[in-house]
């Protein structure tokens, strides 16, 4: 096995590990034809949403472009490709969207996401586009995550502020990689929502983490989306129907309870 990284090194031994710009394109196709992989899974993005809305082409050419070339070269190679998308594809006025539901992105996180998805559906004949819930869990390889971010604050006895009015079907990090492993392995070809059991607010996750991993409830502060003005629009509700993925997949899509006991039990 091997995996990439760019900005965070990683802290632990496990596969082979590259240090990669995916964005430098000659050097992915030198990597690439060196290892000759049997699935390439990509999951690199920038993903902050107001740095892509702040900075659109730099986002449109790692979120867009080297997702497009990667799927051309596993076309090349004759290989599986799975591709991480996200919920940020849809403008949010609904809620439990399936994968027959229209796209309508507010950001241009969420637009890049779309066009991605376009090109490895007209790239790659062997592929998946995995569209994933919010993630949370434990950076192994530096980074952060929602959850992350709020232990933090925690920790430190910070008051946390959290949205009671933006919805979302969470999904337990070690639960995703296990799915992302399964499609790698099965001849499913099309789209697939990844989401955790059940549809929760950010402030209620809070609460379910306080209780789980014995942190201070009272630090959490009830907030509305709408308090703040950031420079990419959220959408309120881009939680998800897992049907599909039931009747896919073999993993069991934890909820974000279940993913939280086992986040605590590991660490």
């Amino acid at each position: 096995m091997l995996a990439t990284f760019y900005h965070h090194p990683p802290k632990y031994k496990g596969p082979n590990w590259c240090e990669l710009d995916l964005t430098a394109f000659q050097a992915v196709q030198k990597c690439l034809d060196a290892f000759r992989p049997d699935v390439i899974i990509h999951a690199a993005a920038n993903s902050d949403l107001d740095e892509c809305e702040k900075n659109p082409q730099a986002a449109e050419k790692i979120n867009v472009v080297a997702t497009k070339f990667l799927a051309q070269t596993a076309e090349a190679f004759g290989v599986r490709f799975i591709f991480v998308s996200s919920d940020m594809v849809f403008d949010g006025k609904t809620g439990f969207y399936s994968e027959n539901d229209p796209v309508s992105p507010l950001a241009v996180y969420g637009k890049n996401k779309i066009d991605a998805e376009k090109s490895v559906h007209l790239s790659c004949k062997n592929h998946v586009i995995a569209r994933t819930a919010l993630i949370y869990g434990r950076p192994l390889g530096g980074g952060s995550s929602f959850s992350n971010w709020m232990e933090m604050r925690l920790r430190k006895n910070q008051t946390v502020p959290l949205y009671t009015d933006q919805f979302r079907t969470p999904i337990y990090v070690e639960n995703l990689a296990e799915m992302l492993l399964e499609l790698a392995q099965s001849d499913f070809v099309g789209t697939l929502h990844l989401g955790g059991a059940n549809r929760i607010d950010r402030y209620n996750f809070g609460l379910q983490l306080c209780s789980l991993g014995g942190y201070n409830s009272r630090l959490l502060q009830k907030t509305s989306m709408h308090d703040f003005q950031p420079l990419a629009p959220r959408p309120a509700d881009v939680s998800f129907s897992i049907d599909k993925a039931k009747s896919v997949l073999t993993t069991k899509m934890l909820s974000t309870e279940g993913g939280l006991l086992r986040m605590f039990e590991n660490n």
